[in-house]
């Protein structure tokens, strides 16, 4: 009976050890801040969304739509009202697809950039500042 004690025991002291000196791993402030459905924006497109999503350090948008010949998604990461990163990736219908990072300092990049983030809530716009 001492011995078992005795195991059960130095087995407990190892579980609270390993535990206590894990390393801790880092999470993300990541969540859906909102979503909006049906915009107009370019491309034209049908049944598109956009999703805002923040993260620690930037905020980013995510837009979908249906193009006549396949789907339009792409990704605006953002910090405040600076345009971190731009690109679009089209899946054409006959399963070809094609992606394009924007140039960002494009005057119709960041109309564009701009006018899908008009859609988005100012409470939820500055969350991302």
């Amino acid at each position: 009976m001492k011995l078992k004690m005795l195991i059960l025991t130095g087995l407990a002291s190892i579980a609270v050890t390993a535990c206590t000196t894990a390393p801790t791993i880092p999470t993300l402030e990541t969540g859906v801040l909102q979503e909006v459905q049906n915009l107009e924006v370019y491309p034209n497109t049908i049944d598109n969304k956009a999703k805002l999503t923040k993260f620690t350090n930037k905020c980013m948008i995510e837009f979908t739509g249906n193009l006549p010949a396949g789907k339009a998604i792409e990704h605006w990461s953002f910090k405040g009202n600076t345009l971190i990163t731009g690109s679009s990736t089209v899946f054409a219908t006959d399963g070809t697809s094609t992606a394009t990072n924007f140039e960002l300092n494009d005057a119709t990049v960041q109309k564009n950039f701009l006018a899908l983030r008009h859609y988005f809530h100012k409470d939820a716009l500055a969350q991302c500042n």
